[in-house]
């Protein structure tokens, strides 16, 4: 008999806390939706575990490390079983850095606390359940963001209706994938699983993006409030915008849009499900060792000659400032880029433990853990030689964030390719994919 329990906990940041996802300072000054930590546990025969997942833009190992030792200190067994990943909503708070003053420790305390609150009212939610799965290659609201130019340089958001576009830097995975958790006989909760950013909105208001409506869009058409569960797959080179039309793709509207158009492709999956015969509950974790990027010494004479030859700019009154600016060669960015360069400065040899978890049903469907925002490449090569039947991943988990492109990627350019003090060395896409098999074949 295996067994589920579901729990869930309000987490939205107090006003003025800083939000997360751009290059410019957003304080939180009012609230579109609140975010939520959920938690979805799964036990068979002593054996227990589940999934956490945070409507944030990313969290850090020490939010990680911190978070497991309170669940070990609440003897709760499940600790070292939770896959904890991020939605990746760019209008939740920012818990990554900068995070030294008062309020911002209160605050990471506070969901800490609410985690491990929403990890005990599941395991006391715990009852006989079923599993069921439906998938369909249907993606309509995601697209590549990256383009090859006229220049023979790739770049991200190169911007809408842009001439100087010649074509998308390859294709993704548009598989979206539900799984309906069902108890007595009705819908207990689902997991849904796909690739696309959270970053429809813009500005400083908080909420859960179009995850968080794709969930009311599900309750709405189910006709109960069933909790939804969103597990980002890879997403680092995916995001929303259509560059073939100057249709404002920017706020609150779209997040409702997108979110309705998802919940309704939900809803389609969960008329046609297929039942997981005798599932089978267990783990398999191992440690990732990822490679620090490092940088050559004529890339560290170019930042340089970057932070002496162009003036800091005032980012006051900026607006949001986003990888749209870096392509369009904005000084004030520059400068931040250049700077991050030098960070890389003494990486070579440096690598950083990155935990890789696995939850199996049998052979039919397992979920597994990845660090940072892979590319959707990556997520590929994974399911194109697991061992089961369906693999869903969830990026942003275990503490990690970054960008991690395909090894070819760093040669075309781009924004997810550009250096940073913890993003990983160029070659990691194909160690990733092999350390992920070794751990789903174990």
């Amino acid at each position: 008999m295996i067994r589920t329990g579901f729990a869930s906990q309000i987490i939205t940041p107090p006003r003025e806390f800083p939000l997360a996802g751009y290059f410019n300072r957003r304080p939180n000054r009012g609230v579109y939706d609140d975010l939520f930590v959920k938690v979805l546990l799964v036990e068979q025969n002593g054996i227990e575990g589940g999934f956490v997942t945070y409507d944030l833009c990313g969290s850090s190992p020490a939010f990680f490390d911190a978070l497991r030792a309170a669940v070990r200190g609440a003897g709760l067994k499940c600790a070292d079983n939770l896959l904890v990943s991020c939605t990746h909503s760019l209008t939740g708070p920012e818990i990554r850095r900068n995070v030294d003053n008062p309020q911002a420790q209160a605050y990471i305390k506070s969901i800490v606390e609410k985690t491990v609150t929403a990890i005990k009212e599941a395991e006391a939610n715990l009852r006989e359940s079923s599993f069921e799965v439906a998938s369909v290659n249907s993606n309509p609201y995601a697209y590549v963001r990256r383009y090859w130019m006229k220049s023979g340089k790739v770049v991200t958001n190169p911007g809408k209706l842009n001439p100087d576009i010649v074509k998308p830097d390859g294709d993704f995975d548009r598989t979206v994938s539900a799984v309906a958790v069902k108890q007595e006989g009705r819908i207990a909760a689902v997991l849904v699983n796909l690739a696309n950013h959270g970053d429809t909105i813009g500005g400083d208001f908080v909420s859960a993006d179009w995850f968080g409506r794709m969930e009311r869009e599900v309750q709405y058409r189910l006709g109960e409030d069933v909790p939804v569960i969103t597990l980002t797959d890879c997403s680092g080179d995916i995001n929303h915008f259509d560059v073939t039309t100057l249709r404002d793709q920017t706020n609150y509207g779209e997040a409702l849009r997108i979110g309705r158009g998802y919940g309704q492709i939900v809803t389609e999956l969960l008329k046609n499900t297929e039942k997981i015969a005798d599932p089978q509950l267990s783990f398999k974790k191992s440690i990732f060792k990822m490679p620090y990027r490092t940088v050559s010494d004529e890339q560290l004479a170019e930042a340089r000659k970057v932070l002496e030859t162009i003036p800091a700019g005032d980012m006051e009154g900026r607006g949001d400032m986003t990888s749209e600016d870096l392509a369009k060669g904005d000084g004030t960015v520059l400068r931040m880029f250049a700077q991050r360069v030098l960070e890389c400065e003494g990486n070579k040899g440096r690598s950083q433990d990155c935990e890789l978890l696995a939850l199996c049903l049998g052979p039919e469907l397992a979920f597994i853990t990845l660090p940072g925002e892979p590319f959707n490449g990556i997520a590929q090569g994974i399911r194109a030689k697991s061992p089961y039947k369906r693999t869903l991943i969830a990026e942003l988990a275990q503490g990690k964030s970054g960008y991690i492109p395909m090894q070819e990627s760093f040669e075309r350019g781009g924004y997810e390719t550009t250096p940073s003090a913890g993003s990983p060395d160029t070659d990691t896409a194909p160690k990733l994919i092999a350390a992920a098999l070794e751990t789903l074949n174990k």
